[in-house]
């Protein structure tokens, strides 16, 4: 016990030493670690805001290029591969039956460029696969089979543009005979296609 008493300022220097010893080893050490950890920490967080950021951008993007997709597709299902000629002659003989109009007559003619510049105000040729048929037909009906008619014509799925439409009174009511119901339409439209590929051919 006396040797204890001895050295106990010497002791106690010793555990002060060990002490600061292990406080500065702390100090220099251990607390800027935890520094690091923290400025870590928060370039996460930064870097994760900015992720989320990025991800909402590319999402509306996704989305906008949907509508484009959505756009698109529905402009290539107006556009039949290949002429279709005699699904479109077919498609007119149905509208006469709906509208109660008969179709007199119909011709058609293959054209391998489009007028596609011109609607839209440049000279240029525009989309060159897409190709056209021009048709003229000769309806027969009164006004309201007629205006069905053409609304029909309209709402088919292909891509249609009336390019003339005239209205002619019957002979008998012209000569003064007695007036007939029926109308005699002529009209000149522009059906559009897909020019097929060589590979699809």
């Amino acid at each position: 016990m006396e040797q204890i008493n001895k050295y106990r300022s010497a002791i106690v220097l010793g555990v002060l030493v060990l002490f600061l010893t292990l406080f500065t080893f702390f100090m220099l050490g251990v607390q800027p670690t935890n520094n690091k950890i923290e400025l870590q920490n928060a370039e996460i967080t930064q870097l994760e805001q900015q992720n989320g950021l990025i991800q909402n951008k590319i999402n509306e993007l996704k989305a906008s290029g949907d509508t484009v997709n959505s756009e698109q597709a529905a402009a290539l299902a107006a556009l039949p591969n290949g002429d279709s000629s005699e699904q479109l002659i077919r498609d007119l003989q149905t509208i006469g039956i709906n509208a109660q109009a008969e179709l007199k007559d119909i011709g058609f003619t293959l054209s391998d460029v489009n007028e596609i510049g011109a609607l839209v105000g440049e000279g240029e040729l525009k989309y060159p696969a897409v190709k056209e048929i021009k048709m003229t037909g000769v309806v027969e009906g009164n006004y309201q089979q007629i205006h069905d008619w053409l609304k029909e014509l309209n709402a088919l799925p292909r891509l249609i543009k009336v390019d003339s439409f005239s209205l002619q009174l019957p002979y008998e009511q012209r000569s003064g005979g007695s007036p007939g119901s029926d109308l005699t339409a002529n009209v000149a439209f522009t059906a559009y296609y897909e020019a097929m590929s060589e590979t699809q051919e």
